[in-house]
């Protein structure tokens, strides 16, 4: 004799949630898994139900097989036309073909195809689209059963298939409070559940009476129906990933359901903000190279110009623009006039940089052939370094700090490249 462990998987509390049950008091779902064990031989008649009880998982006591009932309402069985593909191709393919059948797609969901009939059309299958978080929540309080295989299977299909011949459309009724669960099968291995109120089942399923039957769920009727499925072979399976024996040196943690964020959504969006990183950071490459390659432009442009009027030519090697400055200030001196690097027009600029500070505040002054170097006193409102810099390219002047309160203030800005106004 072989023992076979049936068990009937508790209803997401979402559902219940929709329904507007948010008053009653529901079983916790870790404490609400019903079972049966079934002795049989070779999944035959002579079959004996030894044992049921409801409960969490740690309770249900070792069997050779199991066979997990999930409530039809739990899983929304689609029957239409697949492609003849495979692989990564129909998974990306199966979103599409179910979402007219779907009123609400906000949850992560599982899409999962069961395989054709046999003698069948191999084109037309059946989706099983159910809640990733709450199937992934199942497959965790099912990793430690006591059983060597394990199936799930919607509960709809242990009903009789209405499109053989003879056969009456069958309800299953499972009763929560006063609410009633209800599974009914279409096809082979299709079907719908739902969840009605007490007295609108009654009034719905009495116009119906003529030409279906009701079923509650009963341990006695499901174990030779459930006998008579795994005797078929169907193959159909819910659950995607096996079930791990538990360790006997570690106890299992208890899980508690909760929604699974699927981050997958958010790799698109990710995609874009790195485009758009590298983008900027390309862009802005690209505007730094050109702004040199203007500046290296427009100092050689200066450089061949002022190459131009030398009196006395120099070699390649040596810089033009000092050479340049030292010719026309001779010649300005020749002619009696003042250049901008003597020490006159210096001190001049030198005391309009400082006219907005407190008197007294320049130390010394030394005149250079290459600017006026001048120090600043260690006292109560001397000017920052970054700042006095700043001031001076706002008066087309250029300084350049030496340290210690101490500064270079250049004759040429703008042959210097300092101080130039954009």
């Amino acid at each position: 004799m072989s023992r076979l462990l049936l068990i009937q998987c508790p209803v997401n509390p979402r559902l219940f949630q929709q329904a507007g049950a948010s008053d009653i008091d529901l079983v916790p779902p870790t404490d609400n898994f019903h079972w049966c064990l079934v002795e049989h031989s070779a999944y035959g008649s002579d079959l004996r139900v030894q044992e049921s009880g409801v409960g969490p998982i740690s309770g249900i006591p070792f069997a050779d097989e199991a066979l997990v009932l999930l409530p039809t309402i739990d899983v929304r069985l689609i029957h239409t036309r697949v492609p003849l593909i495979s692989g990564k191709k129909l998974e990306a393919l199966l979103p599409t073909l179910a979402e007219p059948y779907l009123i609400d797609q906000r949850t992560p969901l599982r899409y999962q195809v069961l395989l054709p009939q046999a003698g069948a059309a191999a084109i037309n299958r059946t989706i099983a689209v159910t809640s990733d978080s709450w199937m992934e929540w199942l497959a965790d309080q099912l990793s430690p059963l006591p059983v060597r295989s394990i199936s799930m299977i919607p509960d709809c299909l242990l009903l009789d298939n209405p499109q053989a011949e003879g056969a009456r459309r069958t309800f299953l009724l499972n009763q929560v409070e006063r609410f009633m669960l209800v599974s009914t099968r279409d096809g082979y291995d299709w079907g719908a559940g739902w969840i009605e109120l007490q007295d609108s089942l009654d009034n719905s399923l009495a116009q119906e009476a003529a030409d279906t039957q009701q079923q509650h769920f009963e341990w006695p009727w499901v174990a030779p129906r459930a006998c008579a499925w795994l005797k078929e072979k169907t193959r159909i399976n819910l659950i995607l990933k096996p079930v791990a024996q538990p360790k006997k040196t570690r106890t299992q943690k208890r899980v508690r359901w909760q929604p699974k964020i699927e981050w997958g959504l958010w790799r698109k969006p990710f995609q874009l903000a790195a485009l758009s990183c590298a983008v900027y950071l390309a862009g802005s490459a690209i505007y730094l190279g050109v702004l040199g390659i203007s500046n290296w432009r427009w100092q050689k442009t200066t450089e061949e110009t002022a190459r131009q009027h030398l009196l006395n030519p120099i070699a390649a090697n040596q810089p033009v623009l000092p050479a340049f400055i030292k010719q026309a200030a001779a010649k300005m001196h020749i002619l009696g006039k003042d250049t901008p690097g003597d020490f006159v027009p210096m001190a001049g600029k030198l005391q309009l940089l400082l006219s907005n500070y407190p008197s007294g505040l320049l130390e010394s002054v030394t005149y250079q052939t290459d600017g006026l170097r001048f120090t600043l006193r260690n006292m109560k409102g001397v000017p920052d370094p970054a700042k006095l810099e700043r001031h001076a390219r706002a008066l087309d002047m250029a300084v350049i700090s030496l340290g210690r309160n101490e500064y270079q203030l250049l004759p040429y800005a703008g042959l210097m490249g300092e101080g130039t106004r954009p």
